[in-house]
């Protein structure tokens, strides 16, 4: 699959932008899209009209964020006592940021799910592995008499 973005879609955004310039970065930006969604890679991927709207979307932002960062130099000024400092050099590792990804991924259909939430018991268990420890707090249980183990597996009366 060709990049689904032109110079003319990033132009419209930053008409500053450069014609060579502009195709260095799609042809980049695509690079990068094709390693983080392997889907792309495919010639003719099944992707309908909202896919390939949302993959516009995700190159063109990465592009225009890239351009606005400039050089990188650091900017400073001052008026009076009062100080400012903007540094314009972003990640320069990471074209794409964590929600592009996931965009990019979900696009293929291969999104990572996070896991369900889960509990760790920090009962300590009896060291006789037969023994009955009632995992249920009594309390809960509702009744007064009840036998019980300790942390031992020894059997107490309560």
């Amino acid at each position: 699959m060709q990049a689904p973005i032109s110079v003319a879609d990033l132009q419209t955004f930053d008409s500053t932008l450069g014609n060579d310039a502009a195709q260095a970065m799609i042809a980049t930006a695509w690079a990068r899209a094709q390693v983080v969604a392997p889907c792309l890679k495919q010639p003719d991927p099944d992707l309908d009209d909202t896919d390939i709207e949302i993959l516009k979307d995700v190159v063109r932002s990465a592009i225009l964020r890239w351009n606005d960062r400039g050089s990188g130099a650091i900017v400073s000024r001052n008026a009076g006592e009062y100080g400012e400092t903007l540094n314009r050099a972003d990640d320069k590792r990471a074209l794409y940021r964590p929600g592009e990804i996931r965009d990019l991924q979900a696009v293929c259909g291969n999104v990572r799910k996070r896991g369900q939430a889960s509990t760790i018991s920090t009962i300590p268990h009896a060291h006789n592995d037969d023994a009955g420890v009632d995992p249920v707090h009594p309390f809960l249980l509702g009744d007064d008499d009840f036998t019980r183990y300790d942390e031992f597996g020894n059997k107490y009366q309560r």
